[in-house]
């Protein structure tokens, strides 16, 4: 009867650690790149507004609320460029400690507390790259702010201007 609780509590731990290797797989190959993804868009959209405003402002004298979208456009640059490099760091949910492994007792527990060992490096893994999904995602969400403020300065530029003449 033991034999078979073990085997049962095997097999409960193995499904939650190939759940949990499925989440952290998700992480690592969707929601991390797309998120980086997003944020290079962010990048170079402002990158684009700021040189085209550049661009406009040798041809065309604009009015003083221009210094605004500059501002908010590089403030929406550095905050991006600060998610991108401080939370640089992924994590894969393997035990980093290998030599743990062979200071197991052969025992009829060894097998479930290697799975257990493993899901728990899994479940610190997913946990970890949640919170950099999460501090990314805040500046983010700065940085898009940043940047439709900007826009809003850029159309009332253009309306004062075209008041003016």
């Amino acid at each position: 009867m033991q034999d078979l609780e073990i085997k049962n509590y095997e097999h409960n731990l193995k499904m939650h650690y190939e759940a949990k290797c499925k989440e952290l797989d998700i992480l690592l190959t969707s929601s991390m790149p797309q998120q980086l993804s997003n944020m290079k868009t962010l990048l170079w959209m402002n990158f684009l507004m700021i040189g085209l405003m550049l661009q406009l402002i040798k041809k065309f004298p604009l009015p003083d609320t221009m210094i605004g979208f500059f501002i908010l456009s590089l403030c929406a640059i550095l905050s991006i460029m600060m998610a991108i490099l401080t939370n640089r760091t992924k994590y894969y949910g393997v035990p980093s400690d290998i030599l743990h492994m062979s200071t197991y007792e052969d025992n009829k527990s060894t097998i479930s507390q290697a799975i257990l060992d493993m899901l728990n490096a899994a479940n610190i893994a997913v946990t970890n790259n949640q919170n950099i999904i999460i501090k990314r995602a805040e500046l983010m969400h700065l940085s898009t702010i940043f940047t439709v403020i900007s826009m809003f300065f850029i159309i009332i530029s253009f309306f004062i201007k075209e008041i003016n003449l």
